[in-house]
């Protein structure tokens, strides 16, 4: 045998060898190493703090870690940048949400794209927001409201937590679908405009549950309408804005998992699974609801449709509002 077949047969046996390491990830055999899950926030906020209880209860399923890995910062373009640039194995995913799928195209000038660059696992929760007044406030309902932007010469004030903020994007639909005078108050995050508003220096604002929850208990808030068309279980007095007759008035916060684009489908069926038994246990159940958060988990196809959906309505949102970046 000569010195070149020889080398021949041993470079065709050594790739024979390495093929199964070059497949790509299976869902027989998925996942045979620790998953990393990669958060646009900083640690010890309550989206951390409800994934890191996710990923316990993932990590016992899969018999390997959940690694919650946080990279907060640029509207979550850092982590969302990251992800997209990873292996497409289904080993490194992003915990997106609305703003870093459909509300940052139209306000920042992101370098990825939130349709082409990922795909959808599933969705794992979303954050009800409130409409609240000031505490001594004569505004009762939302008819007293509309009342006064009616009655008074310069409408009514709402405060933003800043652009492209809950606050910011409900208060303008609500206007819109209203016609109601009010005029927005931006500010640098939602304590100054909750506080701000708890004094009365602002007459209205829309805010997670969570961040009013002290203030309502204190009576400085109240509540007097819910986004969405149901009400909430832990407000069950306080009517949704759908049954008041402003459905459109529903932008919602939700937060999902999503993997590299390009991540074998059988193997995103698999962390589809994972989620949702893993958000039904128990103790995310609690950790949701001491951050005010309601589970909404589902298949690909349906995160899909959100993310098509939300930017449709961004798209529109923005136009008819003139919310435009800074």
């Amino acid at each position: 045998m000569t010195r070149f077949a020889t080398l021949t047969r041993s470079l065709i046996a050594a790739t024979a060898l390495m093929a199964p390491l070059a497949l790509p990830a299976s869902a027989d055999t998925f996942p045979e190493r620790d998953v990393t899950i990669v958060l646009p926030f900083p640690p010890g906020g309550g989206t951390d703090q409800v994934m890191r209880v996710i990923a316990a209860e993932a990590s016992q399923q899969m018999g390997h870690q959940l690694i919650v890995e946080n990279r907060p910062g640029a509207g979550g373009s850092i982590a969302a940048m990251y992800v997209k640039n990873a292996e497409a194995d289904g080993y490194t995913l992003f915990f997106g949400n609305a703003s870093t799928h459909a509300i940052n195209p139209y306000l920042m000038n992101i370098t990825y794209d939130p349709v082409a660059d990922f795909a959808p696992v599933t969705e794992i929760m979303l954050f009800p927001h409130v409409l609240v007044v000031p505490g001594d406030s004569e505004i009762q309902t939302l008819d007293d409201l509309l009342a006064a932007a009616a009655g008074r010469p310069g409408g009514l004030s709402f405060a933003t937590q800043g652009l492209g903020s809950g606050g910011q994007l409900l208060g303008e639909q609500l206007r819109l679908a209203t016609g109601a005078n009010m005029v927005a108050v931006p500010f640098q995050g939602g304590g100054p405009a909750l506080l701000e508003t708890s004094t009365g220096r602002v007459d209205f604002m829309f805010s997670g549950y969570g961040p009013t929850r002290s203030f309502v208990n204190d009576g400085t808030l109240r509540v007097i309408a819910v986004t969405g068309s149901e009400r909430l279980p832990f407000l069950p007095d306080v009517p949704s804005l759908g049954e008041l007759g402003y459905p459109q008035v529903n932008k919602e916060f939700w937060f999902a998992v999503f993997a590299p684009a390009g991540t074998p489908e059988d193997v995103v069926t698999t962390l589809s699974g994972i989620f949702a038994q893993a958000v039904a246990t128990p103790a995310v159940q609690e950790v949701l609801d001491a951050n005010a958060a309601t589970a909404r988990v589902g298949d690909p196809a349906a995160l899909a449709d959100l993310v098509a959906r939300d930017l449709a309505e961004m798209e529109v949102l923005t136009r008819e509002a003139g919310i435009a970046a800074n």
